[in-house]
């Protein structure tokens, strides 16, 4: 079997931005066998987490560097998104609370729960060169993270 390469992937956090590096990180999963779940699952996470950053990162509308790193382990994914936006820490945000009817329902504001449900792991760190450093753990196969030990 082939051994997985690491890719990182750096653009702005603009929409074009976002939609090159989307296309290079599909091409990278192109190269896995992955099946379907933890391929939807790495590609949910690379949404969200980038298109938080895109719409919320920046301040006094300074474009903001982004780098995503994809680490294929043999049972894991790895995604550790970096950029030098607003500090912000998604370990800290609780989920939305749910709507008692359609009408309350509002769009938006998942994003992070979904994030949350697909990973085994997320951990955060603001480096002493003030970026934002936040990796995140996927199950490799398509079981759910509470079916594998934390084991690498």
């Amino acid at each position: 079997m082939m051994r997985s390469q690491r890719v990182e992937i750096r653009f702005p956090a603009t929409h074009a931005g976002f939609a090159q590096a989307f296309t290079r990180l599909r091409a990278a999963l192109d190269a896995e066998q992955l099946d379907g779940t933890a391929r939807y699952n790495t590609e949910l996470v690379f949404e969200e987490i980038t298109a938080n950053i895109v719409c919320h990162g920046a301040a006094d509308g300074r474009e903001v560097d982004v780098r995503v790193t994809l680490e294929p382990r043999p049972d894991w994914i790895v995604l550790t998104f970096e950029d030098d936006g607003v500090a912000f820490d998604p370990r800290g945000r609780s989920d939305p609370a749910p709507a008692r009817s359609l009408e309350e329902a509002k769009i938006g504001g998942f994003g992070l729960m979904l994030v949350r449900h697909a990973a085994s792991s997320l951990d955060y760190l603001r480096t002493t060169e003030r970026r934002n450093r936040l990796t995140v753990k996927l199950p490799r196969s398509g079981q759910k993270p509470a079916d594998i030990g934390s084991n690498d």
